[in-house]
């Protein structure tokens, strides 16, 4: 049925308008439910070490962070409301943080960029929904030096089940396996080596979700690719005096590459 609706929305060139309009409408709108995820979860599920209490990503509605007046429904609108506010709180004029609307328009750019590559095949629905997990996830280990178990788990087991990218379960199932002790392997050897407690359980169970959505062949490339991406960010913070830089976002980056 998905099919069927693909093959009638590709036959009507007119509407390649509308394909990407709704494309980027869908990532900008995924992207700022992100932002509220990312500042809220943490608080939700206890990882920071002061957590707000009553705090989740549904309630209380959202407030401006300087007055803790409540931000109205225009102002709310993915990309469009930042502009409408004019970058600031209505009620007491605190700027609004700029990595908001940056982040919904960089969701609505990777969405249509699902539908460049893939087209109106299935692939791009997948696609587009996994890439912006990705960025979610980037997004969030950048913030709070945390991978969340309730979304890489899930993103695992999806990998395992259904990826449309490899077609092969067992190839899949191979993926997820050397992944996982690829990863463990190699903190397991930085602890004992430096003395220090380097595991990251986020970081292992989001290679084993690459390799599971991958298949076992893409993985090493998967893997330089996201040593490549570290190095990029890490070494320069090394020198500028940081000792721990997230991993998150160069396995995000990598992963999101080797889907192409």
């Amino acid at each position: 049925m998905l099919d069927d609706i693909a093959l009638t929305f590709a036959s009507a060139p007119g509407l390649a308008w509308l394909r990407y309009a709704t494309a980027f409408w869908f990532g900008a709108i995924a992207m700022s439910f992100a932002g509220v995820v990312v500042d809220r979860l943490p608080h939700q599920l206890g990882w920071r070490d002061d957590p707000m209490p009553g705090l989740s990503i549904v309630r209380p509605a959202s407030r401006c962070d300087g007055c803790g007046h409540r931000v109205g429904w225009l102002r709310l609108l993915p990309v469009l409301g930042y502009f409408f506010a004019k970058g600031r709180c209505g009620h007491c004029g605190m700027r609004v943080r700029l990595r908001y609307p940056t982040m919904e328009v960089a969701g609505g750019l990777l969405a249509c960029a699902s539908v460049l590559h893939f087209g109106t095949q299935q692939h791009a629905v997948w696609a587009a929904a996994l890439w912006l997990v990705l960025l979610f996830l980037a997004w969030i280990d950048a913030c709070e030096q945390w991978l969340p178990a309730v979304v890489t788990l899930p993103l695992f087991w999806t990998g395992l089940l259904a990826s449309p990218f490899e077609p092969d379960i067992w190839s899949r199932a191979v993926g997820g396996a050397l992944g996982f002790g690829a990863t463990w392997a190699a903190m397991a050897l930085t602890s004992r080596l430096k003395r220090i407690d380097a595991f990251a359980g986020g970081d292992v169970a989001l290679v084993s979700a690459a390799g599971a959505w991958l298949g076992w062949t893409h993985l090493p490339m998967f893997l330089i690719l996201a040593a490549l991406g570290f190095l990029v960010y890490a070494l320069p913070a090394r020198r500028s005096g940081r000792v721990w830089m997230p991993f998150g976002p160069a396995l995000s980056l990598s992963f999101a590459l080797c889907l192409l």
